[in-house]
């Protein structure tokens, strides 16, 4: 019988776990089909922005986030715990309409006075008034970025992937062509970004608007609202917290660097992001999936293994990500922008640290406890303003990337020591901290190399490639994860 269940086990896990990697590929298409804008026109954006334009539209982005989180934007991340737990179709459709309308009215009341306070905010942020027109238009971004937010949720919340993919492919091209018309064409710099933004992400807004409304109606529970903000409350205190520690960076530098260190480190900080982008695409749909696993007699071997398959594909990355920034940049870019390429290993590493936080939190989500997190990210906030204080006018943009690094470490070992205790996932590090170690060698051993000669780059690449077989060949594998592996491997070689 002990024998029968273990099959049985096995089984159920795989399932839970081919389930995950289906959904998660397939949010992952549409995720990054809306994110990869800045990425394609990388080589257009380095040719017609200068490092100081691309602070310029960083520090204008930081402003919308923090608005954001002040209007409850947040609130989107309490709709799918409480959609998901919903009863009844209809109890389904009053939460999704009620979370838009209220999204709606906060963020238009937010986009107002960002508008009304345009001049005196650019002077906060730039130290003079010279973008407070890109200020003002931006700021409707405010609005659109909150109902996008709230649709692309219900996506989520409904298993629609089909549909959210071609949400991100008419994303992508919207974009693309807008910031070719005023980037390229019509040669606005900050100005073209800004106008290529508000465009799009209006026209994304108002699409998903309506499908909203159309598919669940328009209500509106006043004790729904209630419940979400409740929920949400301590989260958007975490937000803020988080939100000042990822844009403070910037906001430092620009103080005690200038505007091309700001453009750099952002530069960098969107290639390594790459990583993050990774996990967030995985976690859409893991993200609902725990809720249920969590219920299943064999919920924690579940938990172990999703933890070390999503560990090795995002240590991989993110040693991709590091071991090739260097060339990377170097085909991209302009040269100008090269610097930022030493930066990326440490954003990486960061990055890393970030993604453990946002698979552990799951105790303190599952008892209703975010308050954890709220404190994590507040003490976060404290050491991160401390270190750039003290690194930034040091080393600049490599002192930024190690505090943020060293915070994100921190907010990590709490989290996990804190939601462990909440409930325990039973997560093996051993294979995990294996892992990084081998990749990690690769990495550094691949660095050493000299930059920009053809031989060297085939050397990193070969490195890299060797990796596969030798993670492979490492004992922390069971038997039908290998002939899993195996099998996937063979459907990718038929024809």
């Amino acid at each position: 019988m002990k024998m029968k269940t273990s099959v049985g086990e096995a089984k159920n896990t795989n399932a839970h776990l081919k389930k995950s990697i289906k959904h998660s590929a397939i949010y992952a298409v549409g995720t990054i089909l809306r994110r990869i804008t800045a990425l394609v026109m990388l080589p257009i954006y380095t040719r017609y922005l200068t490092p100081a334009d691309y602070g310029v539209v960083e520090l204008l982005t930081m402003a919308i986030e923090i608005a954001s989180i002040l209007v409850g934007f947040r609130i989107s991340q309490g709709l799918f715990r409480y959609y998901i737990l919903a009863k009844t179709e209809q109890e389904k459709h009053e939460i999704v309409s009620t979370v838009l309308l209220t999204i709606i009215a906060s963020s238009a009341i937010g986009a107002l006075f960002l508008y009304l306070g345009a001049e005196s905010l650019t002077v906060l942020i730039f130290g003079n008034n010279d973008y407070t027109f890109e200020f003002q238009l931006f700021a409707l971004t405010l609005i659109s970025n909150a109902i996008s937010a709230v649709g692309l949720s219900y996506l989520r919340a409904r298993q629609m992937p089909i549909l959210f993919v071609s949400i991100g492919i008419v994303t992508l091209v919207l974009q693309v062509i807008l910031n070719i018309i005023f980037v390229v064409m019509l040669e606005l710099h900050v100005t073209g970004v800004v106008y290529s933004s508000v465009i799009s992400g209006g026209i994304i807004a108002l699409g998903l608007s309506l499908y909203v409304f159309i598919s669940a109606g328009i209500h509106y529970s006043t004790e729904i609202a209630f419940k979400l903000v409740k929920f949400v409350s301590p989260l958007m205190l975490a937000s803020v917290a988080a939100f000042y520690v990822a844009y403070a960076d910037k906001y430092f530098l620009r103080l005690f660097a200038g505007l091309t260190e700001v453009g750099l480190y952002t530069l960098a900080a969107r290639v390594s992001a790459v990583l993050v982008t990774a996990f967030e695409a995985f976690n859409m749909s893991w993200g609902a999936d725990r809720f249920e696993v969590v219920k299943k007699d064999n919920a924690r071997l579940i938990f172990e293994q999703i933890f070390r398959y999503i560990s090795i594909v995002v240590i991989m990355i993110g040693g991709g990500l590091a071991l090739f920034a260097n060339d990377f940049f170097r085909i991209m870019t302009s040269p100008e922008f090269y610097p930022a390429s030493l930066v990326v290993p440490i954003l990486v590493l960061a990055y890393l640290f970030n993604i453990g936080t946002m698979f552990c939190n799951f105790g303190a989500l599952y008892k209703d406890k975010t308050s954890i997190m709220a404190h994590a990210s507040w003490i976060k906030a404290i050491i991160a303003t401390i270190g750039y204080l003290s690194l930034i006018p040091l080393a600049g943009i490599y002192g930024a990337a190690f505090v943020l690094a060293l915070s994100n470490l921190f907010e990590f070992a709490w989290i996990y020591h804190q939601s462990k205790k909440l409930y325990d996932m039973e997560l093996n590090w051993w294979p995990v901290l294996i892992i990084l170690v081998c990749v990690s060698f690769v990495v550094v051993t691949g660095l050493l190399l000299p930059a920009g000669e053809i031989i060297y780059f085939a050397l990193r690449i070969t490195l890299f490639v060797a990796l596969i077989p030798i993670l492979y060949m490492l004992p922390i594998w069971k038997t039908d994860e290998r002939a899993m592996m195996k099998a996937g491997l063979k459907k990718l070689k038929a024809p």
